[in-house]
């Protein structure tokens, strides 16, 4: 992941800075976790699906080609990362827990930004009554 492609998803250069660097700090480290665990699961007979499923978004987020749905532009989505991260954090030894939570800080913080913006867009697109203008 690198900042410039935060920034062209449309988060500020400073908070993309920051993200970027905690991200790059923490995934290869998540990565590694899961591909154990999925061959760990395979081993055992266990079905390592989710955990599949779960590497591959984080790989599509860390490409920024993740997809919040069918119809979205592929880009980085702090939502999205968030709600992997805190998918993560459970599956993480305790010496990377620390770094998984300061990174789902800054997601959390992007995240309610941006949420905050989406209402106030859709707020300013409607009149008293409701109606869309």
């Amino acid at each position: 992941m690198n900042a410039a492609s935060l920034v062209h998803s449309g988060i500020p250069p400073e908070d993309a800075a920051a993200i970027t660097e905690a991200w790059n700090g923490l995934y290869p480290a998540i990565r590694s976790e899961l591909n154990q665990r999925v061959k760990s699961a395979t081993a055992f007979g266990a079905d390592p699906t989710r955990l599949r499923d779960l590497r591959r978004e984080l790989g599509q987020l860390d490409r920024c080609t993740h997809r919040a749905c069918t119809q979205s532009p592929p880009g980085f989505s702090p939502h999205a990362a968030l709600r992997r991260i805190q998918d993560v954090i459970r599956l993480l030894p305790d010496d990377l827990a620390g770094d998984a939570h300061r990174l789902a800080a800054l997601l959390a913080d992007r995240a309610l930004v941006q949420r905050t913006l989406a209402t106030a867009e859709r707020y300013a697109n409607t009149d008293r009554t409701g109606e869309s203008r």
